[in-house]
């Protein structure tokens, strides 16, 4: 109980720089929250697998531990689609890595790098022998 709590407790502060504003074309014009990263399916999707990984009983703890990892590495995907995209509708029209880079804030490669920073922490922890 205590490695799904401490699991869980990491996965939300993980997502928590997703709070700030992460893409725009400059501070106060067309700012957008990270929170853009978690409205995409991408994002739903690994939210709910880290939830039935962690919390529910599946079939085999392999199973579980699989599930929220995948909901883990999810969420990184998610930051980096929408990274890529979000200018497109919006500023562009077109998909451009040099535009991605020049518009996204620190605060994406910050929350970039604490989700990454969470598939570690998920990774070891799920490692870890279980205490009894």
């Amino acid at each position: 109980m205590k490695k799904k709590l401490t699991l869980s407790a990491l996965f939300v502060l993980s997502l928590l720089p997703m709070l700030l504003p992460q893409y725009g074309g400059c501070r106060g014009v067309q700012e957008l929250p990270g929170i853009i990263n978690l409205r995409n399916p991408i994002g739903l999707v690994s939210i709910l697998l880290f939830v039935c990984g962690v919390w529910l009983p599946l079939c085999s703890k392999a199973t579980g531990k699989l599930l929220g990892f995948l909901g883990c590495i999810g969420i990184v995907i998610s930051e980096g689609y929408t990274f890529f995209t979000w200018h497109i509708p919006t500023v562009t029209g077109a998909l451009s890595l040099k535009t991605s880079l020049r518009l996204a804030f620190p605060e994406f490669y910050i929350g970039l790098a604490v989700s990454v920073a969470m598939v570690i922490a998920y990774g070891i922890l799920e490692n870890l022998p279980e205490r009894h």
